[in-house]
């Protein structure tokens, strides 16, 4: 039996789990055939008022003073985003509600990241356990703890991936993931692991496509050079096309290796960076 990949998500089901729902089509049903968007009189975002008609007893973790928090978190990064867009004469960004809802789900993982990754941790084991019990043994996926990468709960979980349509705002996404990110890494006291963040694009063309959004969007940005200077501290988000990564060192390609922290030898301590696909 061959399981399809939208079915294989664990990730996406902790998710929706935290909200009480089982599948996609659960937020479409809270929120109505035509949800409301944009914000109310005092700056909250409809889409949150829809989300806290879910009664409370299915989002335990999700309060809704909680669910405003990360709401306002939201707003904050998006008129930052919308400010520099109208600076360029574009228009200023209203989410569609999948778009909220990533962003919605991405900052109600982070925070648990940041503040008890332990427990972020055994919730996903919880969402691995009940996945593994309702499919074949072949496609069966491990839990946290069996994984070789050390103790620490944070190396388990320091990855995020997002599968969305063509067309679907990713691009806006990204620069709102890419904000918040580093204001997270700031608020828990991060900020000095964050030693770049880097943007990987499939040809050159995309790559200066990106610089140039990122102008829009107010985010520093640059295409990446290995001889610009200090490969470990530098400002802003690096692009670089994904061809030009090789294995070793050469005339027009860096090696992946030189990525990924200082070199043997430095004084700096080795940490991880954002990279985004």
């Amino acid at each position: 039996m061959r399981l399809a990949f939208a079915h294989k998500l664990v990730l996406n089901r902790w998710a929706l789990g935290e909200f009480g729902m089982e599948t996609f089509a659960d937020p479409s049903e809270t929120l109505g055939t035509e949800p409301r968007e944009g914000l109310d009189e005092c700056n909250v975002d409809w889409f949150h008022h829809d989300l806290c008609r879910i009664p409370p007893e299915k989002r335990p973790g999700l309060p809704d003073d909680v669910l405003l928090a990360h709401d306002q978190a939201i707003v904050s990064v998006t008129r930052r985003l919308n400010e520099s867009r109208l600076r360029h004469g574009k228009r200023p960004i209203q989410w569609k509600y999948f778009q909220y809802l990533s962003l919605l789900f991405t900052e109600t993982y982070l925070e648990r990241y940041f503040t008890e990754p332990e427990a972020l941790r055994a919730s996903l084991n919880g969402v691995i356990s009940s996945y593994n019990d309702a499919i074949p043994a072949g496609h069966v996926s491990d839990r946290l703890e069996s994984l070789p990468i050390g103790p620490d709960a944070r190396g388990q979980l320091n990855k995020l991936a997002f599968w969305m349509a063509t067309g679907s705002g990713k691009t806006l996404l990204m620069h709102a993931h890419i904000l918040r990110y580093a204001e997270l890494v700031r608020k828990h006291g991060q900020a000095q692991h964050l030693n770049r963040i880097l943007l990987l694009t499939p040809n050159e063309g995309l790559s200066r496509q990106h610089l140039e959004e990122f102008e829009i969007a107010g985010i520093s940005a640059s295409i990446f050079s290995k001889d610009g200077g200090d490969l470990f501290q530098r400002g802003g988000v690096e692009i670089l096309d994904v061809h030009k990564l090789a294995d070793d060192m050469g005339d027009k390609t860096v090696a992946v290796s030189a990525l990924e922290g200082p070199q043997p030898g430095s004084d700096r301590r080795r940490a991880p960076g954002c990279v985004v696909r």
